[in-house]
């Protein structure tokens, strides 16, 4: 099953797909140069997590795990 869903920066996966041959060069270059620098931009530290219930006492968090 496909991904359709944006992420944070409202962009969907499709159009990734669609056009991986024109990103992977560029995107590959800035994560290089961002590990070689030691420098991650502030944007690209966002994180959503969900907690989503397995089983037991819904009111303990240990019953729950993050996605």
């Amino acid at each position: 099953m496909k991904n359709s869903a944006p992420g944070h920066d409202a962009t969907r996966p499709d159009i990734l797909r669609e056009n991986v041959e024109l990103i992977v060069q560029p995107l590959t270059h800035l994560i290089n140069l961002s590990f070689s620098q030691g420098r991650l931009h502030d944007s690209l530290k966002i994180a959503h997590v969900t907690p989503i219930y397995k089983s037991g006492d819904p009111i303990d968090p240990n019953n729950y795990r993050p996605i």
